[in-house]
């Protein structure tokens, strides 16, 4: 038979367990926001290792990266929702730039291909003065609000010309390249005295630059944002494979 006593030493019990119980979910609340750190810390950095072990040849440099949201769940899941990739030291043939990456559906085995690929890349000026090579028209070119001022040298009615022209620079419809073509031209031989408005072979002649050949297959260049201090290219894929053989095969044009 209860007595009196036996309520408040239920009530201690009840509090007691209700103590323990609580101290239990902080203590597995604080292990799961370890567990998270430690796994974000080794997650991140194996997907930028894999990255710079898988870029394409005469790419170099090093790759940070960055998965959104809880890991836990998307570990267990098998993939990553989202990843930020960013580098601000990498170079394309020589050429240096900083590139910004989001990937979704990241495979965590590294098998598979990843989705919705989006990101832009960014040359700074005085990269572009190397992007000349590219194209035997151009012996120089630089940036300038809205495109580029090229300059080199042609023949005009047997005589040898030099010459400076702002072009208008856009993205193929296909993604793979960028077309150059020159618009206002004007002759820089001062020892001759030519009054031309526009300059056969050169003004208004669109020249292709194949950005393919530098990129991982399935990336196309979709727009590009020129100013007198940087050009910004965005760069799409609506799949792009994630090992080391899709990220090295480089497109054509």
């Amino acid at each position: 038979m209860s007595t009196a006593t036996d309520t408040p030493k239920r009530r201690r019990r009840g509090r007691t367990l209700t103590i323990v119980v609580i101290g239990i979910v902080v203590v597995l609340a604080a292990l799961v926001v370890i567990a998270e750190f430690v796994l974000r810390g080794v997650v991140d950095r194996m997907i930028a290792q894999q990255v710079e072990q898988s870029l394409p040849a005469g790419t170099e440099g090093t790759v940070d990266a960055h998965a959104n949201g809880v890991l836990i769940p998307q570990l267990i899941g098998g993939s990553l929702d989202e990843v930020e990739i960013s580098s601000r030291k990498i170079t394309v043939d020589g050429v240096p730039l900083a590139a910004d990456v989001t990937a979704h559906d990241v495979p965590i085995d590294g098998a598979g291909a990843v989705h919705d690929v989006d990101g832009t890349v960014t040359l700074a000026a005085s990269s572009v003065k190397d992007l000349s090579k590219y194209s035997p028209l151009f012996d120089r070119m630089s940036l300038v609000d809205g495109g580029v001022q090229l300059s080199g040298t042609t023949a005009v009615l047997g005589y040898d010309i030099s010459y400076e022209a702002r072009g208008s620079v856009v993205a193929q419809s296909d993604g793979k390249g960028i077309t150059i073509t020159p618009k206002t031209v004007r002759i820089t031989n001062s020892a001759l005295d030519l009054k031309v408005d526009d300059i056969p072979g050169v003004t208004n002649t669109p020249v292709s630059v194949c950005t393919a050949q530098f990129l991982p297959e399935s990336l196309r260049v979709r727009s590009l944002d020129v100013t007198a201090a940087h050009a910004t290219v965005r760069v799409t894929a609506d799949e792009l494979p994630l090992s080391e053989q899709g990220l090295q095969t480089t497109g054509t044009c």
